[in-house]
């Protein structure tokens, strides 16, 4: 009897030491699989970090490049107020887009498509209204050549950097400017009146035997916009023919009701020789 029960008290013990040392086994392959889930973890971590750092030193190098000087334009009046490109071709003679600098604020104008070199911007900072408050002039040349050239304006609201409507040349001069080019057999005559001003008229000597010539004044081929006595003056050449001009209209603009419109307005009569619209290549 006392064999019997010694056998099955030692038959008891073998299953609770298996037990004991399965549970064991058990508990020491999950802590095992923690750990490396908690390592998998931590690399993943560390990984993330690293990538967040490179990320961080990549942009910071971006913004920390610097604008060559030789395309930078200051205004002389401020020199917290700079403009240059977003991008430079055309061996740095062709601006693709430009950047306003205001105290360190920049706002992009990606349209805005100038050249470089002896025609690089410029940017101004004047009270052109008189109301106390002085607004950014951005003048550039978009293009130039025989007969041609094309310069262009932009004025900047001082506080939001969002250009302010102007009034085209197109719409000034069908508001203001009549004119008529009679094409005669050895000359062309040129009238030409402003808001209803008769402007001196022209007698132009030439043969016009197989010329092309225009049935009115035409403008925007040869435009100048700059920065005189505090104003923004404009210089558009009229022309009667392909590359052939007889004046100039000009004016100023002033601020009227929300735009800034054409003030002002003259035009001078001038016959241009050959060597006038050389002068733009």
């Amino acid at each position: 009897m006392k064999t019997w029960t010694g056998i099955l008290l030692m038959i008891i013990l073998a299953v609770a030491t298996i037990s004991t040392t399965s549970a064991a086994r058990t508990m020491n392959e999950s802590q095992k699989q923690l750990n490396i889930d908690d390592q998998s973890s931590q690399t993943e971590a560390v990984e993330a970090s690293n990538i967040d750092k490179m990320h961080d030193t990549a942009n910071t190098m971006q913004e920390s490049i610097p604008v060559k000087e030789q395309y930078v334009s200051v205004a002389p009046e401020n020199e917290n107020i700079r403009l240059y490109p977003m991008k430079v071709e055309g061996s740095g003679y062709i601006y693709n887009g430009m950047i306003l600098e205001v105290d360190g604020k920049t706002q992009e104008f990606s349209d805005w498509q100038g050249e470089g070199g002896s025609y690089k911007p410029e940017v101004h900072e004047l009270d052109l209204n008189g109301d106390g408050q002085k607004e950014i002039v951005v003048l550039y040349t978009e293009g130039h050549g025989t007969g041609i050239y094309l310069g262009q304006a932009r004025i900047i609201d001082p506080v939001t950097l969002e250009e302010m409507k102007m009034q085209s040349l197109d719409e000034i001069v069908k508001q203001h400017v009549q004119s008529k080019v009679t094409v005669r057999s050895d000359r062309v005559d040129v009238d030409v009146a402003v808001d209803g001003v008769q402007a001196e008229p022209a007698q132009i000597e030439e043969d016009t035997s197989g010329g092309v010539y225009n049935e009115e004044l035409g403008f925007g081929g040869v435009t100048y916009y700059s920065v005189e006595d505090g104003q923004l003056v404009v210089s558009a050449a009229g022309s009667y023919g392909v590359a052939l001009y007889a004046g100039d209209l000009t004016f100023a603009y002033e601020y009227v009701d929300g735009e800034w419109k054409a003030t002002d307005l003259k035009y001078s009569m001038e016959i241009y020789e050959e060597e006038y619209y050389e002068s733009f290549d």
